[in-house]
């Protein structure tokens, strides 16, 4: 048999609660389990209760589903979650949000809007940028940018000591690079490479008409496997000695996870 209740005591150690059957001011269900897909951010103290009671035993009796009172849904199908509750798909994390939660470890990792856009709040995705700081560029050599900022880091895979973004999982990911240089002469070429563990995998160039600043960007799609990194390299041969151009947001790196 099925009955309507009340919450008025839940103890999330042990995943129990006390239950006030309605229309019965002396029937109280004491110490009855809960149904494990109901998380326990869904048992509030007031909330209505569908309790089971199985040959109409209390002492079998269980708790599938939880709402607040007033509302037309049952709260207790709003969730798909593992043993201990820090892993679930939630797809009412309010009251008729129509929005799909995913948590993983007790960190949300994505939400899919009743729009139809999802956020992929924690997808590899790192930039690094040279910012105002002057580097030289020798003549005609490949040079390694320096990068001073993490202007963004999701999952913590910038290195800024070694300059490079070292990708932790495995995967395509979409790849970019800039560099800037002022003042270069005529027919002078400026390129931008991105180098995945040491090995060219795109390059962009520009050539001065007259003498004019260059900035290739340069924008690859690349299969990574875990562990693998990620620099920005330049090239210039102008004659002489060149400093990229100090202007934060003009010599940077970009690798970012997409699928």
């Amino acid at each position: 048999m099925l009955e309507l209740g009340i919450l008025k005591i839940f103890d999330s150690t042990t995943h129990k609660a006390g239950v006030q059957l309605v229309g019965s001011l002396t029937t109280y269900l004491d110490d009855i389990a809960v149904a494990t897909n109901i998380a326990p951010e869904a048992m509030i103290t007031g909330n209505y209760l569908l309790v089971a009671i199985p040959g109409g035993n209390p002492r079998d009796a269980c708790v599938v589903a939880s709402w607040p009172a007033g509302s037309s849904g049952g709260g207790g199908g709003t969730k798909i979650q593992d043993a201990d509750g820090d892993t679930y798909l939630w797809v009412e994390k309010t009251a008729d949000e129509d929005k799909i939660h995913g948590v993983v470890k007790g960190v949300e990792a994505f939400l899919l809007h009743d729009d139809g856009i999802l956020d992929l709040v924690k997808e590899s995705s790192a930039k690094m940028d040279a910012g105002t700081t002057a580097q030289s560029i020798p003549n005609a050599s490949w040079t390694k940018v320096n990068y001073v900022t993490a202007v963004w880091d999701v999952q913590s895979e910038i290195n800024l000591t070694t300059d490079r973004i070292v990708v932790k999982k495995a995967g395509v990911y979409l790849v970019i690079t800039q560099a800037a240089i002022y003042s270069m002469p005529d027919q002078s070429l400026l390129i931008a490479a991105i180098r995945a563990n040491g090995a060219d995998i795109g390059s962009a160039r520009n050539i001065a008409s007259g003498v004019q600043a260059l900035m290739p960007l340069a924008v690859t799609i690349c299969n990574l496997s875990a562990s693998s990194y990620i620099e920005g390299y330049v090239y210039q041969n102008s004659g002489s000695e060149k400093t990229l151009g100090q202007y934060a947001g003009q010599n940077f790196v970009i690798a970012h996870k997409i699928s």
